[in-house]
């Protein structure tokens, strides 16, 4: 199973990740290797961060997420898990601690089928990182732009999702 989990980043977070940034990257990489952890990275203002983890269980989502670095030393102060029903995940892996520009784009599928095939559409011209329907009914994509409209606008093309409430955040994906 692949989760979504957006973390909130408290005041700590902006004071001394810096601090904690090593051991977390270490330990991401690690879970990247182990093939638990799918991307990573903070939004940039740093309110906000997101890791797409694949695991077995909710339990064993819940039992890294009590283990983060981050989450351990207070940086996170909340989280918000959601599970992808169908997923379309990365063709390769960036570097760990690439920065690669990115936008989260959400919204509502207007054909799940459709939607999810346009998102291999848009993984196999190389503008999607991740992406899915969740199993509330919305869909994500991180897609490979740093403009909030080209990247909605790639999402809108390649079909499925409905047009009007489609949202747009900026995203740089460490690992």
């Amino acid at each position: 199973m692949t989760y979504h989990v957006r973390f909130d980043c408290g005041e700590a977070y902006r004071r001394d990740r810096l601090r904690y940034r090593p051991a977390h990257l270490a330990q991401l990489t690690g879970l990247r290797t182990d093939g638990r952890v799918v991307a990573a990275g903070p939004e940039p203002d740093g309110y906000r961060a997101h890791i797409f983890y694949r695991v077995a269980s909710l339990g064993e989502l819940g039992l890294l997420l009590a283990d983060n670095v981050f989450y351990r030393a207070g940086l996170f102060t909340g989280h918000l898990a959601r599970r992808f029903t169908q997923a379309v995940e990365p063709v390769e892996l960036p570097p760990v601690d690439a920065g690669l520009k990115a936008m989260i784009v959400e919204g509502t599928p207007s054909d799940v089928e459709s939607a999810r095939a346009g998102l291999a559409v848009l993984q196999r011209a190389g503008r999607l990182a991740i992406g899915g329907i969740l199993e509330d009914g919305a869909a994500l994509a991180v897609v490979r732009s740093s403009d909030p409209d080209e990247a909605r606008g790639w999402v809108r093309k390649a079909g499925g999702w409905q047009a009007p409430g489609l949202t747009a955040r900026p995203w740089s994906q460490t690992l």
